[in-house]
């Protein structure tokens, strides 16, 4: 993990090197949805998340130009499963599921002129993410149980689940309006890892954003 960030930090700390006088940072929060796609997903229901990140955008051309940054991005969803954990009988539960990334985005963004007083943003490029923390909980007749969902989960010593995948990337896609100190968008991420080591879905998302330009 600490190499990730490392390695986030120093491309971020390299663009201003390279456009001193071009660079436009921000702060940027969002809100949406979260679920999972893919055929493993069949019977996941979606999740109310939040963002929250700074981000740099740095022209290359009157068009176009390199957009980057570092959000704290949460993610996730609800699901049901059977499990035996209580009552020694396999007992249908509801799960929620919470991921929560640092991601960093790596996108093209094209700017065309609407009107004179804002451009229309279209972005779409990689993505990279590192889980950082999360918490998966179901009820089990009156009980609540909970545990942390990138570890491996074990009951009374005794080996349950494999954890969730930490590391994750995908495709970001994104349409929006910047105006001169203020941007309104959407975004949406589809992720290409799985969540989890065996079968299992990929990461699907969807934010509308405001940010503001320093």
């Amino acid at each position: 993990m600490k190499k990730l960030l490392v390695a986030m930090l120093c491309m971020l700390s390299f663009f201003p090197a390279v456009a001193q006088n071009k660079v436009q940072w921000g702060m940027e929060v969002g809100a949406g949805m979260s679920a999972w796609m893919g055929k493993n997903a069949d019977g996941s229901k979606p999740l109310f998340n939040p963002k929250v990140g700074v981000t740099l955008d740095i022209p290359l051309n009157w068009l176009v130009s390199f957009q980057t940054g570092l959000n704290w991005t949460s993610k996730g969803a609800s699901y049901k499963m059977y499990n035996n954990f209580v009552t020694g009988e396999n007992v249908l539960s509801k799960v929620h599921a919470n991921q929560n990334y640092f991601q960093m985005p790596l996108l093209a963004a094209f700017h065309v002129g609407a009107t004179s007083k804002f451009d229309m943003v279209f972005t779409v490029g990689p993505y990279i993410a590192y889980g950082i923390s999360g918490k998966s909980e179901t009820n089990i007749d009156a009980l609540t149980m909970s545990w942390p969902t990138f570890d491996d989960l074990y009951l009374g010593g005794k080996y349950i689940a494999d954890g969730y995948n930490r590391f994750d990337a995908g495709v970001q896609t994104g349409v929006g309006l910047d105006f001169k100190d203020w941007t309104v968008g959407l975004d949406a991420d589809f992720g290409f890892c799985k969540i989890a080591p065996d079968a299992s879905p990929y990461n699907f998302s969807m934010y509308f954003t405001l940010g503001y330009k320093f």
